[in-house]
């Protein structure tokens, strides 16, 4: 029997920045928006060392790092952050920024996903669903808050995506699945800064073990607001597959970038394992509710058309329409319009659920209401839902 490798290693204390993207695809002369919605987030400090098996995304042993050395110990300087988003509280009493409301499950219905991998509850199949850990002041969620958000989606929804490895994310949604759910993991790479040391973070997150994650994506809308160029995002991705096969992981690794980016620089996914795209119909004026669906199969069409690969898997790694916030021309919010718009895009995707991911979760009420975003970027929860961890 081979022997364990086993590294003792403290969780180093990051100051990446991490959070969600602008909302805007900037087709029909949106305005372009930078994303300064994000900042840095606090990461909890483990209170003891902890041993690390590295173990690959097949669950197979194998050796750590090479040149792996412990991280620093918490009396260490951390690397300066980026100020933390603003405090996104609902003031119910503005007319600009819509209610707080707290609303019942989701529309959505339950996915019975087979079960597989040794995890016993549904979780595999269906419609993927993006997460954010951050309470509604824009704080980072305990262990036990993560849990019951966990269990109020998990087994609704196949994949969930995560952006970043802040606020101990990995660790606590991967704690949180445990073996209660059979969830596959699409983990983030926010920041092109210190990549080694995101991905450091995933793997001790998951103990080294790969085995859960389908996919790891690097940056988000990136060339689509000016944070990188392409040259910048695809020599990322060139180290960020180093830094994973390193750590033990060899599956999916991919750039996720806006569909309007990808059709001017078809080149971002020319280079992905699969081409990764954020494609909301709710900031097309010309689009309603009911033709989002439509519209989405218009806008995979014309990807599909630029890739090197025509075959090449093209998934949707964000999409949504929010229940609450101003209109865009057609695109008008609302609880009816969101139900009706996911409702399209699940019928769009209804040979292939997997290739979808809905946008989001929870309302993510911590976000700033603008008028760029039409008031709606708190209100993209499914089913109008709060999280109930705050």
């Amino acid at each position: 029997m081979k022997l364990l490798t086993a590294i003792i290693a403290l969780l180093p204390l990051f100051g990446l920045a991490a959070g969600q993207p602008s909302r805007y695809n900037h087709q029909g002369g949106s305005p372009k928006r930078h994303d300064s919605l994000f900042g840095s987030k606090r990461r909890h400090m483990p209170s003891q060392e902890r041993a690390v098996v590295y173990v690959n995304q097949d669950g197979v042993e194998i050796p750590p790092p090479v040149g792996q050395q412990p991280p620093a110990s918490s009396g260490g300087q951390a690397p300066p952050a980026a100020a933390p988003p603003p405090n996104a509280a609902v003031d119910a009493a503005t007319a600009a920024s819509p209610a707080n409301v707290q609303a019942a499950a989701p529309a959505t219905s339950q996915i019975q996903g087979a079960s597989g991998g040794g995890w016993p509850q549904p979780g595999t199949g269906g419609n993927g669903i993006t997460y954010s850990p951050y309470t509604s002041s824009g704080g980072c969620k305990t262990q036990d808050q993560v849990s019951d958000d966990i269990g109020d989606f998990a087994a609704s929804y196949g994949t969930i995506r995560l952006y970043g490895v802040d606020c101990d994310q990995v660790e606590f949604v991967s704690k949180a699945l445990g073996k209660n759910y059979n969830n596959k993991l699409l983990l983030g790479i926010f920041n092109l800064k210190d990549i080694a040391g995101q991905v450091q973070t995933m793997a001790q997150g998951l103990k080294g073990n790969w085995s859960r994650v389908d996919t790891v994506s690097v940056g988000n809308e990136l060339v689509n607001n000016g944070g990188a160029s392409v040259g910048q995002v695809v020599a990322a991705l060139k180290e960020a597959k180093e830094a994973l096969k390193s750590a033990g992981y060899t599956g999916n690794v991919v750039i996720v970038d806006t569909f309007n980016a990808v059709i001017a620089n078809p080149q971002i996914c020319d280079v992905s394992s699969y081409c990764a795209v954020n494609m909301h119909p709710f900031f097309d004026p010309n689009t309603s509710a009911d033709q989002a669906g439509a519209f989405m199969t218009t806008q995979l069409a014309r990807i599909k058309s630029v890739l090197k690969d025509k075959s090449q898997r093209i998934v949707v790694t964000e999409t949504g329409w929010p229940w609450k916030g101003s209109s865009n021309g057609r695109a008008v919010p609302g609880v009816s319009q969101q139900e009706a718009a996911l409702t399209a895009i699940k019928g769009a995707f209804a040979s292939s659920p997997t290739n979808v991911f809905l946008f989001t979760a929870f309302n993510d009420l911590w976000k700033k209401s603008e008028k760029s975003t039409f008031y709606a970027e708190q209100f993209w929860g499914m089913g109008q839902r709060n999280s109930r961890a705050g």
